[in-house]
């Protein structure tokens, strides 16, 4: 590990509604939603999730994975009329539905899907998220994030006092290297979450680990991302870094 900072391993909605194609079940495949079809889809960036997942498996102190978890009367489901500018969407990754099959959508990607997680809630406090960072330490466990938003600091309350507290337990300060779905969504919220000044902390964004929804072209998000104080690499430059 990193003997001056703490790693946090943070993989932004790997869930299968998102990651695969609707002719494999996926109910909000990420692609460009504005290109008339062209897009190959979030299926291009899974190779290089799963090797930021290996890679944040075998040299990251915690690995934190998020992912929506809806049930039909969230304020960003819509299932009559949804519209992406105005940030409502289809039913997806719904984990509170009483159907089996809709559940499934809100699972992690078979491939890079944690095992024995620790959950923290949508309703989750700061005793639940202390208590989940301490078992997540002594552990070695990791932890699941479930959000009512897209952006995970609204979406799940306790979120800052699960940092708080991974970083009161793990001694020292952290860097947290985020890879996931959507870019220019979910992504985007959890980057600039942590980059805002409020939090300040030291963000490494695996740039070919990530797909967009056309919402925002990808070269304006890493820009913005680079000037706030992010870093930018590929998976390729993790072989590059400290072990």
């Amino acid at each position: 590990m990193n003997g001056k900072m703490a790693r946090i391993g943070w993989v932004v909605d790997a869930q299968n509604d998102f990651l695969l194609p609707p002719e494999q079940g996926g109910r909000l495949y990420v692609h460009d939603l504005f290109d008339g079809g062209e897009d190959e889809g979030a299926q291009r960036a899974i190779p290089a999730i799963e090797r930021a997942v290996e890679w944040m498996r075998e040299h990251c102190d915690v690995m934190v994975y998020t992912g929506d978890w809806h049930s039909y009367a969230d304020e960003e489901i819509d299932a009559a009329s949804p519209d992406p500018s105005r940030g409502t969407y289809p039913p997806h990754c719904m984990g509170l539905s009483d159907d089996a099959a809709e559940r499934e959508g809100a699972e992690i990607l078979a491939s890079i899907r944690p095992e024995e997680p620790i959950v923290l809630a949508r309703a989750a406090n700061a005793d639940d998220a202390r208590a989940a960072a301490r078992r997540a330490i002594a552990e070695r466990r990791p932890i699941f994030i479930h959000k009512s938003r897209f952006d995970v600091f609204e979406g799940n309350a306790a979120t800052d006092d699960l940092l708080l507290a991974l970083r009161e337990g793990l001694g020292r300060p952290v860097e947290v290297y985020v890879a996931g779905v959507a870019r220019d969504v979910c992504v985007k919220q959890a980057v600039e979450g942590m980059l805002a000044q409020r939090r300040r902390l030291p963000v490494t964004v695996l740039t070919d680990a990530t797909w967009g929804l056309g919402i925002e072209e990808e070269s304006a998000s890493l820009a913005r991302w680079l000037a706030a104080g992010a870093a930018l690499m590929t998976t390729a430059g993790l072989a590059l870094r400290d072990p």
